[in-house]
């Protein structure tokens, strides 16, 4: 549960991080989908409905033979009337109604939906103009509704010819056998129908009664040429049956032929649409909207995984492994990372933040004591010197007798913080023995004002030791730039430089140069009571912050911690308002100075 919450927690921040990006995506994609929404054709959209009938009786040319329901599937059969509607004879014959438009325009105009709840189609059709866009579909409605009539029309006067052309054959047969009887009455002309020519009527015969049967079947046929009188009556029987039986259904037929409705109903005619079914350059904006989103949270995690900074603190503890003792804010005033905030601006954020990082500093769990803190960073311009000075600014405040040295002999920066600083040999006039700026007269500082027990003014690197208008806080500088700097970190002198700086002051903090780029800083840390690694959120590169903890491990020396610098801090970050808890006698100008035997810094 809490791996989940960390990773919620860090794809927040990358959205956060991100924000102005994702919104630009959002804003760019959904102005060119509106923009070029405007700039297309409209096109308008008409749909006609109609109503299937596939159990019309008129469908049936003749009934089932079992005598049951006919079996009709409803989807199959709708199906089916899709595919009629959308052939090329119902788009010829919508066509034919269309003026300007030929069968392939009509057909690609248009399409079908059949309605999955009742047995109705829906004609739809596309054009620029709504008008003809109406017309269109109530032409393909009207062609499918008249195919499907002329279809059934056809099957039925099939039906009509066939009975048209048996009745002649069987009036013949009838004729013959009257003949053969002698003296049968002859059959009487029926009423002649509209398609086939008149046929005689087939006459009464009184000994129907008596017949066998199954002589009245229609197809009932005598087979060979009868002999006996009554066998002659029996044929003439069966075959007026067979005429009266085939003449009833062509007048049912002929009949059928006139009410012919085809199978299908309009419905719902199309009308006339008063707004284009595209474009509509709302929706296609908030579409392109949508899709300028997922593009712009797509490019932003991409970009985050291959991007090796770290954003954030918390990307900061994921990638050391190791707690943040403080949080430095981003200070525009203080961009050039030279300035002593905790002094000339103490109710500011970066001072609240440093003074916060001496207390995490004085709470430390761990019964072993830091006197001797190394400040350094993974790469340059991470704003270590800046920390450390600041750091030490805020410990002298706090009572500390304090001592901090530049070991950056390549690059330093702490002497442009602490421009009041009287000249001195610095580091590498002690390393060499020898002094660049000549034999000075300056009295040796000293800690007596803060402590019970005065300095040893008898060391020799005590003299090198210049005095900071921050009270309690000497400064080491680091001299002339050698030749050799790791070379010289790493002599026997400079132990004994070290171990003479440390002896009296309550807390030695040491500048050393990025571990990415020399070794000093692992020279120097192997000596320390601890190490303090400083990362810059938005400019400290992962693999180069994980291989400086894999370099400091590796001289066995104790890592404190890491403080994230250059912070962006949030709404909720203290002291936004100016107010800040300084330790200040309520005595103007007179800060608080601390009394006791031993402080830890541990």
């Amino acid at each position: 549960m809490e791996a989940t919450a960390v990773e919620i927690r860090r794809y927040l921040d990358i959205l956060n991080r991100q924000k102005w990006f994702i919104a630009q995506a959002v804003v760019v994609v959904g102005l060119v989908a509106v923009i070029v929404s405007a700039l297309r054709t409209p096109v308008y959209g008409a749909t006609a409905r109609v109503l299937l009938r596939p159990d019309d009786p008129s469908e049936r040319v003749k009934p089932d033979e079992s005598g049951g329901a006919s079996v009709m599937y409803p989807d199959r059969y709708a199906a089916g009337q899709k595919d009629v509607v959308e052939s090329d004879a119902v788009a010829q014959e919508a066509a034919k109604s269309l003026r300007g438009l030929s069968a392939a325009e009509v057909k690609a105009s248009t399409s079908v939906s059949v309605s999955s709840t009742s047995d109705v189609l829906e004609i739809s059709a596309r054009h620029g103009d709504p008008v003809r866009a109406r017309d269109t579909a109530n032409a393909v409605a009207n062609g499918y509704i008249e195919n499907r009539r002329l279809s059934a029309v056809a099957g039925l006067e099939r039906a009509i010819n066939d009975i048209g052309a048996r009745l002649p054959r069987i009036q013949a047969r009838i004729a013959e056998l009257d003949a053969r009887i002698g003296g049968g009455p002859a059959p009487s002309s029926p009423p002649a129908p509209a398609a086939p020519p008149a046929t005689p009527e087939p006459p009464e015969d009184p000994t129907a009664a008596d017949q066998p049967a199954g002589l009245d079947d229609p197809d009932f046929d005598v087979g060979g040429v009868p002999t006996s009188s009554e066998s002659l009556k029996a044929a003439r029987f069966a075959a007026a049956t067979q005429y009266q039986t085939l003449y009833s259904r062509l007048q049912e037929l002929l009949v059928e032929v006139r009410l012919k409705r085809g199978g299908a109903e309009l419905i719902s005619p199309a009308g006339t649409p008063g707004a284009p079914l595209s474009p509509k350059p709302k929706r296609d904006g908030a579409l392109g909207a949508t899709v300028g989103l997922l593009l712009g949270l797509g490019i932003s995690f991409v970009r985050e995984h291959l991007d090796d900074r770290i954003y954030s603190t918390s990307d900061v503890e994921r990638t050391t492994g190791l707690p943040v003792l403080g949080e430095i804010p981003f200070d525009p005033e203080s961009v050039k990372g030279d300035e002593l905030a905790v002094v000339r601006r103490p109710r500011s954020q970066v001072a609240e933040a440093v003074r916060s990082l001496r207390a995490s500093l004085q709470f430390l769990q761990g019964d072993q004591q830091a006197r001797f803190i190394v400040v350094t960073s993974s790469g340059p311009e991470e704003g270590k010197s800046f920390v450390a000075a600041n750091l030490a600014a805020a410990c002298a405040l706090d009572g500390y007798r304090t001592v901090l040295v530049s070991a950056d002999l390549r690059r330093p920066r702490l002497e442009t913080m602490f421009p009041e600083a009287a000249p001195s040999d610095g580091l590498t006039g002690l390393l060499a023995q020898v002094s660049p700026n000549g034999p000075t007269d300056a009295p040796e500082p000293s800690f007596a004002a803060m402590a019970d027990t005065p300095v040893d003014g008898t060391a020799s690197a005590t003299r090198a030791l210049v005095t900071t208008s921050v009270p309690g806080l000497l400064l080491l500088p680091a001299g002339a730039t050698p030749l050799n700097p790791a070379e010289l970190l790493n002599s026997r002198k400079m132990s004994q430089v070290l171990a003479e700086v440390t002896r009296h002051p309550d807390l030695v903090i040491v500048d050393t140069p990025p571990l990415s780029a020399v070794t000093d800083a692992a020279i120097l840390a192997a000596q320390a009571d601890g190490v303090l690694l400083v990362a810059a959120v938005g400019e400290a590169r992962r693999d180069a912050t994980r291989r400086s903890r894999v370099i400091l491990e590796a001289t066995h020396t104790r890592l404190l911690g890491v403080v994230a610098n250059k912070v962006h801090p949030g709404r909720g970050y203290y002291g936004r308002s100016g107010d800040s808890y300084d330790e200040v006698d309520p005595k103007p100008g007179r800060r608080r100075q601390r009394t006791r035997a031993a402080p830890a810094i541990g």
